[in-house]
């Protein structure tokens, strides 16, 4: 297969098979140290994962005991944020040299066109979102730190029906960017609190909650796919961004730096530690 060769005025998708949660975060975090080109990628979990924020330490988040006993993967985000479960889901990411002025010069601007992007592809899979403050749908449940992505307030929420749908988190790195989230098909993230190191009635509460103020692509239409959600997404970031594209796959080569991403000692020190990270 030949090279792809990253020009500015291109824009390549990566249709993933689901992967390893440490390969999911390799691989989105060679995309963004790598600083050439804007890449799109759709992928999933081979099993069930909880992702961390950058700052959370796993030892003081989850319960090991549950975590193991279910055989559920975990790894750090190379961004911020709260814990995830992807089960079920379709994870986004997007990455791009900060030179690229047309992908925003702030977090703000890169969020709202990345959510532009994103409701014009569920739109085209006739699910009807809004952005929206959440902070306004949330505010009485608090800023706890064990809080699930899902409970936390951000601004320009994607939302149906005044429920969340997608969470995102995003980092800006001296020479590029990365922006990832989940977009839950099923409803098994909601499972999320019977893995973290909360109580029992804490948990019923949280989990309660998630159902109450979240929402799934099951819950919205029926029959939706990793792959036809996928293709829709790829049509939405295509109609709202001002690139050529082209669907290539990871190539030999970079799927070998990514495994020596995740080999190294830095990468299982920073995003597999139980330590928190400062």
């Amino acid at each position: 297969m030949r090279p792809f060769l990253y020009f500015y005025s291109m824009m390549r998708f990566i249709i993933d098979t689901s992967g390893p949660a440490d390969f999911n975060m390799a691989a989105d975090l060679y995309l963004l140290e790598r600083g050439t080109g804007v890449t799109v990628r759709f992928y999933s979990w081979a099993r069930p994962s909880i992702t961390l924020g950058y700052m959370q330490a796993a030892d003081r988040e989850m319960d090991p005991e549950a975590v193991r006993a279910s055989g559920i993967d975990w790894v750090r985000r190379p961004t911020g944020g709260r814990a995830i479960l992807h089960d079920g889901d379709l994870t986004y990411s997007c990455a791009f040299p900060r030179s690229v002025k047309e992908m925003g010069g702030s977090i703000t601007e890169t969020y709202r066109l990345i959510s532009k992007c994103l409701m014009d592809g569920l739109d085209r899979a006739s699910i009807k979102c809004i952005s929206h403050d959440s902070d306004s749908d949330l505010k009485g449940i608090g800023r706890e730190a064990k809080l699930p992505c899902f409970l936390a307030p951000n601004r320009d929420e994607i939302m149906v029906n005044g429920k969340k749908l997608v969470g995102s988190a995003q980092k800006r790195a001296a020479g590029a960017v990365l922006q990832h989230g989940s977009i839950p098909i099923t409803n098994a993230f909601r499972q999320l609190p019977r893995y973290l190191r909360i109580d029992e009635a804490e948990r019923d509460k949280q989990i309660n909650l998630l159902i109450e103020k979240s929402c799934c692509v099951d819950e919205l239409i029926s029959g939706a796919t990793f792959e036809s959600l996928a293709a829709c997404l790829q049509e939405g970031f295509s109609a709202i961004l001002p690139f050529e594209f082209e669907v290539i796959p990871w190539t030999p080569q970079e799927k070998e730096d990514i495994n020596s991403i995740l080999r190294s000692d830095e990468f299982i020190a920073r995003y597999k530690s139980n330590a928190c990270i400062n």
